[in-house]
């Protein structure tokens, strides 16, 4: 709750494409590194543009491995503040839109992919990727070059969740992510005979279905996510990073809370201005009455006319 900012919070989550799923499983530490540089990277450059935001943002990324029939689905998780401290570190760049993220999506796509597939490539020629069992002949360099050059022409998936609330509701939302794991007890329905049968979302439908696997199944997918040793699936990027994560955030705070206070003395100081407004115009009225003269008559030219109340035309004399 310390570390939350008093603004919005936006959603983010960055797939990559099924058919890297066989090399994900191989070489685990150095996809789903891949996987956060290049999600981090490209909503930081982005952010940095003048054109989206022009400022420096913060991020909190999560990984998680699995849908939810618990095969490989690779997917990060980002939640970021809705804007950014601007590069002086002087004041919080807002973001120009309330209800949708600031970059459009396919920008967002697009980026992701080059950013992914150019990291691949150069973990590829540094030998950095096993190509073991079923992949031992997708080693060469004209089957990679072939699976690179297809995944270049494929729409990779950004989605763009809702805008989160409050930061109660923040701490709540990310409380569910972080300690997620592929499939909790309350899913699963019953174990019996040597079967485990559970209960899945069919996000391509909306509709909950139900899922009978042999234990030894079960087992086999529930252990496809568990993570090489001493990797980080929680990692922190831009104005979060650990070196100035702090100081980052207690000035982000110090920024936000002076333009507050900014904010209401502005408020004050237009209504000062309305009733001065009103002032002046009551003034003016109270001047006109206390210098009103009352007109001449126009019969003798010398009389003074007072209000007698409302008379006849018939009836009325001068004088």
């Amino acid at each position: 709750m310390k570390e939350l900012l008093p603004v919005g919070y936006y959603h983010l989550v960055f797939t990559i494409p099924h058919e890297l799923n066989p090399l994900c499983l191989k070489n685990k530490t150095v996809m789903y590194g891949i996987l956060f540089k290049a999600a981090s990277q490209t909503l930081i450059e982005l952010s940095k543009d003048t054109r989206h935001l022009g400022g420096d943002i913060g991020l909190l990324t999560v990984l998680h491995t699995w849908g939810q029939n618990m095969m490989e689905h690779p997917h990060l998780h980002c939640i970021m503040p809705a804007g950014g401290l601007s590069f002086d570190r002087q004041h919080w760049v807002h973001t120009n839109k309330k209800d949708s993220f600031f970059i459009h999506v396919k920008v967002l796509s697009r980026k992701f992919r080059g950013k992914f597939l150019d990291l691949l490539k150069q973990a590829y020629e540094k030998g950095e990727l096993a190509f073991q069992d079923n992949l031992a002949s997708q080693g060469g360099k004209a089957d990679f070059s072939a699976l690179t050059n297809r995944l270049y022409n494929t729409d990779w998936v950004v989605n763009i969740q809702a805008p989160l609330g409050k930061p109660e509701k923040v701490l709540e939302y990310l409380s569910r992510y972080v300690f997620r794991i592929a499939i909790t007890d309350r899913r699963i329905i019953e174990v019996k005979d040597g079967k485990v049968r559970f209960s899945w979302k069919d996000y391509r439908t909306g509709l909950y279905r139900e899922m009978k696997l042999d234990t030894d199944e079960f087992i086999r997918r529930f252990l496809l996510h568990v993570l090489p040793q001493g990797f980080f699936k929680v990692r922190y990027y831009g104005i979060f990073s650990s070196r100035n994560r702090k100081q980052n955030i207690e000035t982000a705070r110090q920024n936000l809370a002076q333009e507050t206070e900014n904010k209401k003395e502005e408020a004050l100081e237009d209504g000062d201005r309305v009733w001065e407004k009103q002032d002046t115009v009551w003034n003016e009225i109270m001047e006109s009455i206390q210098n009103y003269h009352r007109p001449n008559c126009p019969a003798c030219k010398t009389g003074r006319l007072r209000f007698a109340g409302i008379v006849w035309l018939d009836q009325w004399k001068p004088g």
